[in-house]
């Protein structure tokens, strides 16, 4: 079987696209989807994947909630 090149960007923007449609059928009926996330300690690492999931949820119609 040949090797088949994946374009990640490519894929993350239509994984994206789907999952805030599917966000926004559930707030039409009521429902909002939510991330909420406790931040423990000062990794610099760990600030930054929790930040970027915060800014993914913001773009694609998710609430989230961030507790340090």
């Amino acid at each position: 079987m040949p090797a088949k090149i994946i374009d990640g960007n490519q894929l993350s923007r239509q994984l994206r696209g789907e999952v805030a449609e599917r966000a926004a059928a559930l707030a039409a009926k009521g429902h909002r989807p939510g991330l909420a996330v406790i931040l423990v300690g000062d990794s610099p690492a760990s600030q930054v994947y929790v930040r970027n999931k915060v800014k993914a949820c913001e773009e694609n119609g998710i609430h989230s909630v961030l507790e340090k």
